[in-house]
């Protein structure tokens, strides 16, 4: 998809089809005439697996290895990456115009739902699941874009033409959007998966309650970012710290992962094609030595998710590189609210509690205990904890070198010839602002 939805007119292959059905939306040079769509309920469920197609999307999908080389957790030993290894993206780069472009198409498909559930004929209890599910997959959809670019156009509507003139929209607006719709999201959906409790490839209410702990983090509201991170850990009944390390990635792990996005159409995940080489070849992206250098001795995540080929370590969570396989794309993990935990209980300077829960993913990782004598060195332990954990996952390295303002610190002093400190932004891609002359250009880029 090469043309980004706040431009293009409305297809019915584009907004809603799911890899089951394709559904007929009228016009296309018309708004999206949502009474078709929700006619019945055979239709609403072929949109709502629609809302999530963005989701796994080969654009979306390589953001967390191109996030990874933007930071400091993987190399490249090819030339293709070079614009991500060297921080040294361009405003024409093609992977970063296909982000934009697939992500505002499933933003659009959210809308639609919103824009059509709540006047169809439909039991409130399937509104509410639909509802539920539109409002975290776009509150997800907009955490990444506002992260990654910044000021992003918030686009809550389907009208074409009020959308494709849109100017971007201020940091703080945007988050205040992504807090709403959580909220509604968390009181609209059940506990229970809609999908079965063991695939968790669509959302529930701890889904929506982990993503909002999360945002509470990077907003820097410790005390709700805890609340809302204990709310989930206390759901012994659903989630666990899985001791098979190996097993978090693969389809029907019912312990350890919060929600994943479905590729089994593909067989496959965009990081293990990326990844996982040829027998014996070199690999195409390698762990960065700085990130080797911190596998402590013993770690069990190691041995379960870095993989030697040629005599070079790779990221090795995701095993298939192509075929059918067993994996899903893993979006949240129960362990990623431990740290949560952590982490704001340490800037909340409960340092008992937040070693209590760094120690709990250190003892899966079959680690040795931490000590935590300052706030200082509980932050430091966390942040490398975090490493460890998501390296190569959805964008977490490079996010949290961002919002605790240590990414000039780190990647400065680590890619000096490269790194400035605009780089911290992705470039508005330039077809976008050739389509849409209200769009402005980030610091830096042309």
């Amino acid at each position: 998809m090469k043309q980004s939805i706040i431009f293009i007119s409305i297809l019915s292959t584009l907004l809603f089809s799911s890899c089951e059905k394709w559904l007929d939306v009228g016009d296309p040079k018309n708004a999206v005439k949502t009474s078709l769509i929700f006619e019945d309920e055979a239709s609403l469920q072929a949109a709502v697996a629609g809302m999530y197609n963005g989701g796994n999307s080969n654009a979306l999908g390589l953001l967390s290895l191109h996030t990874s080389m933007l930071a400091d957790d993987l190399d490249a030993t090819i030339m293709a990456y070079d614009q991500y290894t060297t921080n040294s993206l361009e405003s024409n780069e093609s992977t970063v115009g296909d982000l934009w472009s697939e992500v505002y198409v499933g933003i659009y498909r959210t809308n639609a739902i919103l824009d059509g559930v709540p006047t169809a004929t439909f039991s409130d209890a399937v509104k509410n699941q639909a509802l539920g599910e539109a409002f975290f997959l776009r509150s997800f959809y907009y955490f990444y874009m506002v992260n990654l670019f910044g000021e992003v156009p918030l686009i809550k509507g389907i009208d074409r033409k009020e959308n494709e003139v849109v100017e971007r929209t201020p940091v703080v607006a945007i988050y205040k959007q992504i807090v709403e719709d959580l909220q509604k999201s968390i009181e609209l959906l059940p506990v229970t998966y809609p999908v079965g409790k063991i695939q968790r490839t669509r959302v529930n209410k701890w889904a929506a309650t982990a993503l909002l702990a999360r945002v509470y983090l990077y907003l820097e509201k410790y005390k709700e970012a805890e609340e809302l991170s204990t709310e989930v850990i206390k759901q012994t009944g659903l989630y666990s710290l899985s001791n098979d390390l190996g097993s978090i990635f693969i389809q029907g792990n019912k312990e350890d992962v919060i929600f994943a996005f479905d590729v089994s159409h593909l067989g496959y995940t965009t990081v293990g094609m990326n990844t996982v080489p040829t027998s014996g070849s070199v690999p195409s992206l390698v762990i960065h030595p700085s990130l080797l250098s911190l596998f402590e001795n013993g770690d069990a995540r190691k041995a379960a998710w870095v993989g030697t080929s040629a005599g070079y370590a790779f990221p090795f969570k995701y095993k298939v590189r192509g075929g059918v396989g067993n994996e899903f794309d893993v979006v949240l993990r129960l362990s990623e609210q431990y740290l949560i935990r952590a982490e704001a209980r340490a800037h909340l300077k409960d340092l008992v509690g937040a070693k209590e829960d760094l120690n709990k993913v250190r003892q899966r990782a079959k680690l040795g205990e931490v000590e935590m004598p300052s706030q200082e060195v509980a932050l430091s332990l966390i942040e490398r904890e975090r490493r460890v954990e998501y390296f190569a996952e959805w964008g977490h390295r490079w996010l949290d070198l961002k919002r605790t303002n240590r990414v000039d610190e780190v990647i400065g002093a680590l890619k000096p010839e490269f790194w400035e400190k605009t780089d911290v932004l992705y470039p508005i891609p330039n077809r976008e602002r050739q389509l849409n002359p209200n769009l402005s250009q980030n610091e830096g880029y042309d």
